[in-house]
């Protein structure tokens, strides 16, 4: 029994860089944080601060992975080639990223193929379970938690089912603060804290996407 879980926070939010990257860092807990280049065309649209690639970057220092997220938050899917290539490189070389989270979870086999060239894995928003290795590296199934579907119990259930069967269970956040919020991605920092709490006395492996 033992199985594996990754944390992955979409979008840079700025209240997930002040409020949980140092709780996850004072347990000592490896996360994924998906950065758009552009960060501020994600706080434009959602009306919520977002922190730039710079002030992520850093944080590889303490075991952390910063994923590219595109350039724009684009819809990939959209793109013309030109448009494509230039969302996914540009990231790549940037951030030095291996995992790619497609922005919103759009993507096709366009998209993939593209993407491969680049990057060595990435993740929809697909629900479900992974094995390790995964079946499609770039294609990676998740739980993306929203206000609407989020409960600590179920999130716990869905960790002790992956131990139990050892499987990668990949965890997908947007907006995590003690700050209420109408945003739909919202989750309250205390309640991923008790989730947290629970997690780390499950003999689950806590890893990076790329590790």
């Amino acid at each position: 029994m033992s199985g594996y879980l990754t944390f992955v926070f979409d979008d840079g939010y700025e209240p997930v860089l002040n409020e949980v990257v140092p709780m996850l860092n004072k347990h000592k807990i490896p996360a994924v944080f998906a950065v758009p280049i552009q960060s501020q065309a994600v706080a434009a649209q959602e009306k919520i601060a977002t922190a730039g690639p710079d002030r992520w970057l850093p944080l590889k220092q303490s075991g952390h992975e910063i994923a590219a997220h595109s350039i724009s938050h684009a819809d990939l899917t959209k793109l013309n080639k030109t448009q494509l290539l230039s969302e996914l490189q540009q990231p790549a070389s940037l951030l030095h990223a291996q995992t790619l989270v497609y922005p919103g979870g759009a993507y096709n086999q366009t998209v993939t193929t593209a993407a491969s060239r680049f990057y060595r894995f990435a993740r929809t928003v697909e629900k479900g379970f992974e094995k390790i290795p995964p079946a499609e590296p770039m294609a990676l199934k998740t739980y993306n938690f929203t206000t609407a579907n989020y409960r600590v119990w179920k999130a716990n259930l869905l960790a002790v089912w992956a131990c139990i069967n050892n499987l990668w269970l990949i965890e997908t956040f947007h907006l995590v603060s003690s700050t209420p919020s109408s945003y739909p991605y919202f989750v309250s920092l205390k309640d991923f804290h008790r989730h947290l709490n629970f997690i780390r006395k499950l003999p689950i492996k806590i890893r990076t996407i790329s590790s």
